[in-house]
């Protein structure tokens, strides 16, 4: 493991352990992608089969955002990597031993990509790849394998090392020298017939390959409910989880025949697919998570429509060979229309309702704009007050598209599996809600082995400020990545939540709602409420209970600087109290306790046992004194 001082190191640091044989690896994100862009064509050039991780996030554009957003994604798309991007955490695991096996045959670097935070830091359940199966599945460095490709055996003969010693100190040679006019054009061109051309189809053996292993089929593009489908939403990474569920939702309520399209492989394009997947569809939507306002086209439609035109190309040519012999061929009434949206900028919260205006934007009564953004207003309907209408009536006059840029559903479904337990948390950063939140979640796995989602509102920026974490436990799968506006109980460390928020905003009627309280008795606590906040726990039956965590972790934390993080763990004790998952999963006390035990020892274990107990006795006052 190197840590170097920076992106561009950490690019050559990877090229270099690759040209000596070994298998390398490189992980960032953002603006370190972007520093190391110009180190990347260079690998491409010199075969060098490493893998780029990928955590998708935005660019700084006007002001510093960490969150999810494709801008990296795209920023070296022109470079010569192959490049996959997962929908979760299951296939970043598969893919980065896909892509693995891919650049290793291929001799070309991969990207292997997943939206930052939106999956690299949600808790969510997958089949981790066995070490066997690994090594089974991509072998050693320095294991000698047959040639692929005629333009290998030219270069190695029959059989090469799977990771070609490039260089070594026996034999030292200068890669990459200088290339003048009359040579470094035939050394680029040369690339596509006798490498880049090839890729596809190994990516085709590679993903059967895993499939037969596996039984988790891979493709580099692949649908939905596609077969009968009249209009489809095409995109990249964890939106097509959601848009998967909204498409169930909408085929079962409205009887609309929707599908979704998941463009797994984005280098090389997959347009000789992609051409028969959309013939004759109604419309299609395809939606991104990044904004290039100077193009024609944001990136990933204009790849579509490329494709696109090559299977009008083909059409045209009747009687001739076609000119594109990988791609469909459409005849009139074969184009579907296209519509482009971008949506979740920085994490921006792509609720189920976005999804549903995408599809009703492209109905018979629908608006049919071509482009449009997603979950974001460029003017509000209801003003919040006389000056701010007078402002943006301003803005409206001199600006008249404004109104047109942004486009929003007619509902907003409630899409949580039957049997789900939706958990709000509202917390002050620093005070230990995410790891009050994991260890929550990780209990639920082990006791309930229900499917799990648990996704904290990260911020560089909450330490002290009011932070939010949602949590959901169901028996089957959770098709949701976003903020939960549906929740069964709502928990909240932070006393002054009513100052800033709503807590019991989208509390199920009959739901849950716990608050840190020190106050003297039930009374007291129910005065401090707001009165429109009583008036909704009344009209919705909503159980309300208090308790007073700081004073358990003030009595239990041997070490007073862990008071504030500890009585977070004060709250996990309370939900299992309060909360009817108990009842309804037919769990005793005994067997809560033991997994709670369980994963207090792997969270804190390190620590040692006097940190360990003093959680446990939180989380056993929590309950017991709700």
């Amino acid at each position: 493991f190197v840590e170097p001082e920076g992106e561009h190191a950490a690019a050559a640091v990877t090229a270099g352990m690759s040209m000596s044989g070994l298998r390398a690896s490189n992980f960032s994100s953002a603006q370190g992608i972007a520093y190391m862009h110009e180190s990347l064509y260079a690998a491409v050039g010199k075969r060098l089969p490493y893998v780029l991780n990928m955590g998708c996030r935005a660019m700084t554009k006007s002001s510093l955002n960490v969150h999810c957003g494709h801008d990296d994604y795209h920023c070296i798309d022109d470079t010569g990597f192959t490049q996959v991007l997962g929908k979760n955490a299951q296939e970043a695991a598969d893919l980065n031993l896909i892509g693995r096996k891919l650049a290793e045959l291929s001799l070309t670097p991969a990207v292997v990509a997943q939206d930052g935070f939106l999956t690299t830091h949600l808790i969510e359940p997958l089949q981790v790849p066995e070490r066997e199966l690994i090594a089974e599945f991509l072998g050693r460095p320095d294991d000698i394998i047959d040639c692929p490709t005629p333009a290998q055996r030219l270069i190695y003969g029959a059989t090469r090392r799977r990771i070609p010693e490039l260089w070594s100190v026996d034999n030292p040679i200068l890669a990459g020298p200088v290339e003048n006019q009359d040579s470094y054009m035939q050394s680029v061109v040369a690339q596509r017939p006798y490498f880049f051309d090839h890729i596809a189809d190994i990516a085709e053996q590679v993903m059967e390959e895993y499939y037969q292993l596996t039984g988790r089929r891979y493709r580099r593009v692949s649908g939905y409910r596609v077969d009968d489908a009249e209009y489809l939403i095409l995109g990249q990474g964890s939106m097509i989880v959601q848009a998967e569920a909204v498409a169930d939702y909408l085929r079962e309520t409205r009887k609309l025949k929707v599908g979704v399209v998941n463009v797994t492989m984005y280098r090389p394009f997959p347009g000789d697919l992609l051409g028969s997947i959309l013939k004759g569809r109604r419309g299609v939507a395809v939606l991104e998570r990044t904004d290039q306002p100077l193009a024609e086209d944001l990136p990933l439609i204009r790849e579509v429509r490329a494709a696109i035109s090559k299977c009008l190309e083909n059409g045209a040519a009747s009687g001739e060979q076609r000119p594109y012999a990988g791609h469909d061929s459409y005849q009139s009434g074969d184009m579907p229309r296209l519509y482009s949206g971008c949506y979740g900028l920085g994490s921006r919260d792509l609720q189920p309702e976005a999804l549903v205006a995408a599809i009703e934007n492209m109905l018979p009564d629908g608006e049919h704009k071509p482009f449009y953004y997603l979950s974001v207003d460029f003017v509000h309907a209801t003003p919040a007050s006389p000056k701010q209408e007078i402002y943006q009536q301003n803005l409206v006059d001199a600006y008249p598209q404004l109104r047109d840029l942004a486009i929003h559903g007619s509902e907003n479904p409630d899409l949580t599996p039957r049997g789900s337990t939706t958990v709000r948390m509202h917390s002050v950063g620093g005070w230990g809600a995410i790891t009050t939140g994991k260890n929550l979640a990780m209990t639920l796995f082990d006791l309930l082995g229900f499917d799990i989602k648990a996704n904290p509102k990260y911020g560089s920026e909450k330490k002290g400020q009011p932070t939010t974490y949602y949590l959901s436990a169901a028996p089957e799968p959770i098709r949701l990545n976003c903020e939960y506006h549906y929740v069964d109980v709502v928990m909240s460390p932070d006393p002054n939540v009513f100052s800033h928020s709503n807590p019991l905003a989208g509390l199920k009627h009959g739901g849950v709602f716990i608050i840190q309280s020190s106050l003297e008795d039930s009374e007291a606590v129910w005065a401090s409420f707001p009165r429109s906040a009583r008036q909704q726990i009344i009209d919705n039956e909503l159980r309300v209970f208090y308790l007073d965590g700081f004073r358990i972790a003030q009595d239990e934390a041997s070490n007073p600087d862990l008071q504030y993080r500890m009585q977070g763990n004060a709250f996990q004790g309370a939900f299992f109290a309060a909360s009817p998952l108990m009842q309804q999963a037919g769990l005793d006390e005994a067997g809560l306790f033991e997994a709670i035990d369980k994963q207090l020892r792997h969270k804190f274990g390190s620590k040692g046992e006097r940190i360990v107990q003093d959680n446990l006795r939180v989380v056993r006052r929590g309950f017991d004194e709700i």
